[in-house]
Formats: C-alpha cells, sequence, structure tokens
C-alpha cells in the first residue's frame, strides 16, 4: 500500500498546485520524495521540504530514466494547460506521459504503481444534469487540450500488461496555491460575480485535499491497478452557488455580471492575438470559451468511492471559505 512508509515517490510537477500539496501529503505518510523539476523552475512551495530534486523534462528520456530509477510509485502531474499551437499539448501531454512510463518500466525495476494525472476534459460534459459522465461512458473532448490527455490515457493503456497504471480525471481543482480558479475570487473580491452566459451552468469541483487523499488512495489500491477514476464532490453546483459560496468566504456582496458568450468569444480571440505577439501561451483562448459554454460539467466518484473508499472531505462552503481565509492571509487578495 502507498499508505506504508518509506516507500520512494516520484512526483512530476511536483512545483505546482496539486503537485506540492501531494508531496506534502506523501511526506507526512513517511515516504522518500523525488521530484523532477526544470532548472527553471520556481520552487518556492518546496522550499525547506526534505525532498530530492531530479532536473530534467518530459522530452530528456535520460533525465526521466535517472529520476525513476528504483522508485515505487511514479505521479505524474505534469503537463501543458495551455499553448500557443496544439501540437504543444500533444507533445508534453501525451508524448511527455509516454516517455516517462516507458523511462519508469526501464529503470524502476519494483514500481508499484505509475498514477497518471488526466482531466475532466479528456471525457468531456454530460448532456444533462442527472447523468453526470462516469468511466464507462464515451468520451467526447471538446480541446485539444482534453484530446491530449485522452491520447494519452490511450497510449499508456498500450502498455497495461506491463505498466501498473491507475489514471486520476479532476475536475475543477480549487485550495490553497491555486492561480486558475483565484481569477474568479480576484474577480468577486473586486465586486463582481461572473456568470459565463445566461444559462444556469452546473460543475463539479474538487478541493485539492480531497484530490490529494484520492489519489494516494488509488496508487495503494490494488483494485484501482488498471482502471481510470473521476474524483469529485458528491453534487455538482451551479455557477451562481459557486459565486455566492465565494462571495460568502470573502465577505462580499459582489454584483452579479452574466458575460454574453459572443463577447467572451470575441475577447478569446483578442487574447490569443496578444498570446502570439508576446510568445506567451494563455488560457483564455476560443476553446477554453467552449468549454465554459458547455452546461453541464458533472462527473460520478461512485467508482472511486466502491473500490477504495473515496470521500470528500470538503462541501463547497468549507473549502471555499478556507480557500479564501489563504488567499487573503498570504496577500493575494
Amino acid at each position: 500500500m502507498a499508505s506504508a512508509p518509506n516507500a520512494t515517490c516520484l512526483v512530476t510537477g511536483a512545483n505546482g498546485f496539486i503537485g506540492s500539496h501531494l508531496v506534502e501529503a506523501l511526506l507526512r505518510r513517511g515516504h522518500h520524495v523525488r521530484c523532477l523539476v526544470r532548472r527553471t523552475s520556481d520552487l518556492r512551495w518546496l522550499a525547506g521540504l526534505g525532498i530530492e530534486l531530479r532536473y530534467g523534462s518530459l522530452d530528456d528520456f535520460e533525465s526521466l530514466k535517472d529520476a525513476s530509477r528504483d522508485v515505487d510509485y511514479v505521479y505524474h502531474l505534469a503537463g501543458a494547460v495551455k499553448a500557443l499551437d496544439p501540437g504543444e499539448f500533444y507533445r508534453h501531454n501525451t508524448e511527455g506521459a509516454l516517455y516517462l512510463a516507458r523511462a519508469a518500466l526501464d529503470a524502476a525495476p519494483r514500481l508499484k504503481r505509475f498514477l497518471f494525472a488526466s482531466s475532466q476534459a479528456a471525457a468531456g460534459p454530460a448532456e444533462c444534469l442527472d447523468q453526470p459522465v462516469c468511466e464507462i461512458d464515451r468520451c467526447r473532448p471538446i480541446s485539444d487540450y482534453g484530446k491530449s490527455k485522452l491520447s494519452a490515457e490511450q497510449r499508456l493503456r498500450e502498455l497495461s500488461g506491463t505498466l501498473p497504471l491507475t489514471i486520476i480525471r479532476p475536475p475543477s481543482v480549487y485550495g490553497p496555491r491555486d492561480t486558475e480558479v483565484f481569477m474568479y475570487f480576484r474577480w468577486i473580491d473586486r465586486g463582481v460575480a461572473l456568470l459565463p452566459g445566461f444559462r444556469t451552468r452546473y460543475a463539479h469541483l474538487i478541493h485539492v485535499t480531497d484530490l490529494i487523499e484520492g489519489m494516494i488512495r488509488a496508487a495503494g489500491s490494488d483494485a484501482a491497478r488498471g482502471k481510470t477514476y473521476f474524483l469529485a464532490e458528491d453534487r455538482a453546483h451551479s455557477w451562481q452557488e459557486i459565486s455566492a459560496a465565494i462571495a460568502q468566504g470573502l465577505n462580499k456582496r459582489p454584483v452579479k455580471l452574466h458575460l454574453p458568450l459572443f463577447l467572451a468569444h470575441f475577447s478569446a480571440i483578442l487574447a490569443e492575438a496578444g498570446a502570439y505577439v508576446t510568445n506567451k501561451p494563455s488560457t483564455f483562448t476560443r476553446q477554453k470559451i467552449q468549454e465554459m459554454s458547455q452546461s453541464y460539467w458533472t462527473v460520478s466518484a461512485e467508482t472511486a468511492r466502491r473500490d477504495f473508499g473515496f470521500a470528500c472531505e470538503y462541501d463547497l462552503e468549507r473549502g471555499v471559505a478556507e480557500t479564501a481565509r489563504w488567499y487573503q492571509d498570504n496577500g493575494w487578495l
């Protein structure tokens, strides 16, 4: 079991929002944690932790073999969430995952689990509120990011005869250190609750602490080998509910502003043009607006509950309140 102490765990994406929380959780369980990072990585969330750093990248096979040598578990969280051209998603998310898996098979003879952090985007949205997406449903990704994650899943499953694989598909993740959902907190802190379009739209969320607990449980579960799981709260929330919870956590009374999707689409075109001019990719793209326009980003975590006892400790109100306090205490708001 991954919960037994003294396992050697390799974490990619360790310096990021989710990765840094995973590193801390593994250390608390008594594991030796090795982190694959770039020379240019911002390591502020890893400072002072008793970890082993290995420098490399997902396109450098030798560095991946070095990082994977003799590990017991691989938690692969690294990847691209924004890119200047679609090919970058596939290079980082698909080929990078395959490279790492092959390196681990070469260099880690006692490998117990390779846990791949995919995304809800690989499955695509649900068709109605009463039928959240589950693991046996046909995948319908609608963005290059989601398609690259699904491609990675498919390529990794081709190694399932030798690779002890588990795939996790998180929905939107929030919590301390997050910079994506944080933008919504910041708008509400400034007095405006932006709502996409004029229809009610629903989404499943998960607090980072619950996601990390689920990942570690999955990595240590014999039943989870070779399987794919969604991890999420028990129920979906409308964006009106989400904005109200954030407003309560921040003690604000924002003005609700419905953003017409055609304006968001036009703004995304301008953002993409700016990204090409500056050569810096943006997450605010036409494909992101296409994702935002979907009515039901909902999933079922029932299989994870059945197979390894997954359960969320944080409901929306508690999770948002804690996250709001962290942003305030750390000067982000």
